[in-house]
């Protein structure tokens, strides 16, 4: 059997529902040359069921014997691989049909070993935050950089930048020499509490340079049973993370001492950047602010009600405590400090349409229930199918402002009729070349 371009990992656990949509989304690629590894973490028969009923032989189905940690997972599925660039994405996100296409030529030419992108977000209709359910957001511009993996480090360290800029494997794609790389120095790929953001610090130390693109390939996908949702916009107080939490712990996974155990996606930053230093580059002058981070904590502390300030005010002094300078520091900063409960985080803003270059929609206007039905809304609304790789990157000529102009309406007028449809009762898109209508057809 020869190897595929592309491996494509689907880690899974009970969640037969969401995997199911995610799969077809997925199978939807333009191109040929991938397979999609489903590791299953000990779940019911269900997720076999599943799987087999899609009955793609592009699929490959393995179900661990016991339950797993997500990094022991995230390394099982690893080596169940065989493409020479390995992305991985959650059971209730898609890649988008376009995706492997330009991936395969952007690698072929660019001389590059990782390549990221800023994905579009949905929200599933039963996420665990009702403000947030049926959400659709899609970046519409086509620009390319290419990053020094080193120097996105310090800036997303020193909050110059989000962690989302990183070369991560996790809705991005690595070389498969990069992966073997980190094996082989820490016999695995994946480590720490939150691994696959401790693989983006080594993708990024290792490989150097690497693409960032601000067209989307993919789509996270948020529902009911999401980490993300629990951690960060919970808080932490759901079960979901108090299992992650417990099964961690089994396998002897905890957090970086010189971390603070307070629900922030900085936390998951600091302590794999500390892990993935230890474990790579030990050597390397690159450090953590400690002091920079408990002061964005002062600023926003992560709490709903005061009676949780303890709690947070003895996690930042117990991670300080190795330093008697940062120890006194501190004492000093908090004398007068009067904590004040800090909203949640959200990534949905009060907008509908297009702004700042982002296209915001109640997808449940447009039919969508399903991460199926969003990545078929957002590949047609973008048009980017049949576009060369080049051109989604943004490696062509600028549009004249004239063309981005037309694209815009041709846009608002296709938002416009597929609404109207929709209210008339056509609740589905029709099954026709996605290539005919779109945001950037010229």
């Amino acid at each position: 059997m020869s190897q595929p371009d592309f491996s494509l990992v689907i880690p899974t656990r009970e969640r037969a529902a969401t995997l199911r949509f995610s799969l077809k989304a997925c199978l939807e690629q333009d191109f040929d040359s991938y397979e999609i590894v489903v590791c299953d973490n000990c779940s019911s028969p269900a997720t076999r069921q599943v799987v087999e009923e899609i009955g793609s032989p592009k699929i490959i189905y393995h179900r661990a014997p016991e339950t797993l940690c997500m990094r022991d997972n995230y390394n099982l599925a690893y080596s169940l691989t065989r493409g020479k660039y390995v992305t991985y994405i959650g059971d209730d996100d898609s890649l988008l049909p376009f995706a492997f296409s330009t991936l395969r030529g952007l690698f072929a030419n660019q001389n590059v070993k990782s390549i990221s992108w800023d994905s579009a977000i949905y929200s599933w209709p039963n996420i665990a935050r009702d403000d947030l359910a049926n959400h659709l957001q899609i970046p519409l511009t086509r620009n390319v950089e290419r990053m020094n993996g080193r120097q996105t480090m310090q800036d997303v360290l020193a909050g110059r930048a989000p962690a989302t800029l990183l070369p991560n494997i996790y809705h991005g794609c690595v070389a498969r020499e990069v992966l073997e790389q980190i094996r082989a120095t820490t016999g695995k790929v994946f480590d720490s509490f939150h691994c696959d953001t401790y693989s983006s610090f080594a993708v990024a130390y290792l490989a150097g340079e690497y693409l960032s693109l601000s067209a989307p390939l993919s789509i996270s996908g948020f529902s009911a049973s999401s980490n993300h949702i629990a951690f960060s916009f919970l808080r932490s107080k759901h079960q979901i993370a108090q299992t992650f939490r417990g099964e961690n712990e089994v396998a002897g996974l905890r957090l970086h001492p010189s971390v603070p155990d307070l629900p922030s996606g900085f936390i998951c930053v600091a302590d794999s950047f500390l892990r993935a230093k230890e474990d790579l580059f030990p050597d390397d002058p690159i450090s953590l602010d400690r002091r920079a981070m408990v002061e964005s904590f002062l600023l926003a502390p992560p709490i709903d009600d005061l009676d949780e300030w303890p709690y947070v005010e003895a996690e930042l002094r117990r991670s300080l405590s190795d330093d008697p300078a940062l120890v006194a520091w501190f004492q000093q900063r908090i004398e007068n400090f009067t904590p004040r409960p800090s909203p949640r985080d959200s990534y949905r803003p009060n907008l509908e349409g297009i702004h700042a270059q982002r296209l915001f929609l109640d997808a449940s206007g447009y039919g969508v229930t399903d991460i199926a039905g969003a990545t078929r809304l957002s590949s047609r609304l973008l048009g980017y199918r049949g576009k060369t790789p080049e051109w989604i990157a943004g490696l062509t000529p600028d549009d004249s402002r004239l063309r981005s102009f037309y694209r815009q309406k041709r846009l608002e007028m296709l938002l416009n009729l597929l609404k109207t449809r929709r209210r008339a009762g056509s609740a589905r898109l029709e099954t026709q070349s996605e290539g005919s209508a779109g945001v950037n057809q010229r």
